[in-house]
């Protein structure tokens, strides 16, 4: 406002001059034309009498001026001075209100922008020695969101300008896509949206969550926000998978233990779970009176994570320690003796089972009475005195199969008129086959290997012999394997 009385009043001035020049000007002329007039009116006329004097009156007298010949040339002089330096002021007034015109005062950019002095002087100023600034642009932190004063000088003149800096830019950030099951916790913010980007400091929290325990696919919000309230919401997609299958517990059977022997409940038990990799196992042995004799229910308990349940039960059988027992430490060290003896590392566990077959078949000798009132007792005299009945056969290669690493379990003949049988149930890369090392009256050779099928299409003097109940043991192979066998040679052919 005031800038603008000012030009005003400049304005008025000029204009005053210029006429007070004019007004001169045209008295002069009109000096000149009314002295033209009367010097007409002076001539004489001729009457022929004699003239008569007449008193002129001056110019200088008519106006009041007192006239001064010599003055004239200076005031022109004068005049025209007057004339240049009104134009002169006019011209710098008149530049002085364009350039200024061209100051833009106020500046907005987004945070991350710079700005420099052409943004402000949005024109050619014609003397630009004459602009300047007191703010160096480079000094100016254009990531934090802020307003800046500042002011630029032209012609002496000191115009206040502002450079405001806003953030109106949202956060960028980008969903960690989670695959979950409806029992585990959902992860902290921070591990499901990555990427985030922006110039100023940024929070990242839960906005909305889902119900995970349902399973499906599910959506969850997060919302990143930047100090300036700039907000971007990522959609964190979660894939969540609802257990309802129950554990497996596998490796159970019923145990035969002496009184005050340990008990190994967990031994072979395995517990699976299609989602939990660390199911839990729990033996309830509440039942258990473990200083009487009798059978008694073992229930065995698997539960995992999402609390599914499955139990198995065995029965477990106490009674009083023979006189006759022999620690199974001593028979399996007996057996390893053998083991070393008779086979090699090289061997395949089928040519491992065929030689302890072999060695079992024709290294004892087949007794009616004997003492088989234990496994380990039946075992030992086999190793030891190289004697026994079917029993001792059956125990001392099962013996064997243990220290050599070959699964195996012992098959009892069922039912029978006179007297029990047993021999070995063998796995050999994952198939189940019978051996059985007892001689047969009137029969030198030996089983190996048989399948289920084979081994019940086997008749001797009119007999078989091995009937059982099927249902109480693995499935046999159904492929045979004898035309690998070379009974002679106890090897595998090639």
């Amino acid at each position: 406002m005031q800038d603008n009385e000012f030009r005003h009043k400049e304005h008025a001035r000029v204009r005053s001059a210029d006429a007070a020049v004019f007004k001169a000007v045209e008295h002069e002329a009109a000096l000149e034309r009314k002295a033209e007039r009367q010097g007409h009116r002076a001539k004489p006329k001729h009457t022929g009498s004699k003239p008569r004097k007449t008193k002129r009156v001056s110019d200088s007298q008519l106006y009041g001026i007192k006239k001064r010949h010599k003055g004239r040339v200076p005031l022109i002089i004068l005049l025209i001075l007057v004339i240049i330096f009104g134009g002169l002021v006019y011209g710098a007034f008149y530049i002085y209100n364009r350039d200024t015109d061209y100051i833009v005062r106020e500046q907005t950019i987004e945070a991350g922008e710079s700005a420099n002095l052409e943004m402000y002087i949005q024109g050619e100023p014609m003397f630009e020695d004459y602009v300047s600034c007191n703010l160096d642009f480079n000094t100016v932190n254009y990531v934090l969101p802020q307003t800046i004063r500042f002011t630029i000088r032209m012609y002496g003149m000191n115009f206040p300008c502002v450079l405001t800096i806003v953030d109106t830019t949202p956060p960028t950030a980008e969903a960690v896509p989670q695959i979950m099951y409806s029992v585990d916790d959902i992860p902290p913010v921070e591990e499901c949206v990555t990427n985030i980007y922006d110039l100023n400091d940024v929070t990242v929290e839960w906005l909305e969550l889902p119900n995970i325990t349902t399973g499906g696919n599910l959506v969850a919000k997060a919302s990143v926000k930047d100090s300036s309230g700039n907000e971007t919401i990522v959609d964190v997609p979660f894939s969540v998978t609802k257990d309802v299958k129950a554990p497996v517990i596998e490796g159970t059977e019923d145990i035969e233990v002496f009184i005050g022997d340990t008990i190994k409940y967990r031994e072979n038990v395995t517990v699976t779970d299609d989602i939990d990799p660390d199911p839990i196992l729990e033996v309830d042995t509440s039942g258990v009176v473990p200083d009487e004799e009798g059978t008694y229910e073992v229930i065995y308990r698997a539960t995992d994570f999402s609390g599914n349940v499955s139990e198995v039960s065995i029965n477990i059988t106490l009674v009083e320690k023979p006189e006759t027992w022999v620690d199974p430490e001593l028979v399996y060290d007996e057996a390893r003796e053998i083991l070393n003896r008779i086979t090699y590392d090289a061997m395949s566990d089928m040519e491992v089972a065929l030689q302890i077959t072999w060695w079992v078949r024709y290294n004892i000798s087949y007794i009616s009475v004997c003492d088989d009132t234990n496994w380990t007792r039946a075992a030992y005299d086999g190793f030891t005195k190289r004697c026994g009945n079917c029993y001792t056969f059956a125990m001392c290669a099962k013996a064997l199969f243990d220290v050599a690493g070959i699964e195996n379990m012992i098959i009892v003949r069922d039912p029978y008129i006179y007297n029990p049988h047993f021999w070995n149930y063998i796995n050999i890369d994952g198939e189940w086959y019978h051996c059985d090392s007892t001689p047969r009256l009137e029969y030198s050779s030996y089983f190996f290997m048989y399948t289920t099928s084979e081994l019940r299409n086997f008749w001797h003097n009119g007999w078989n012999g091995y009937n059982f109940d099927e249902d109480l043991y693995p499935e046999s192979a159904e492929d045979s394997v004898q035309y690998m066998i070379n009974y002679g040679s106890h090897s595998i052919k090639d």
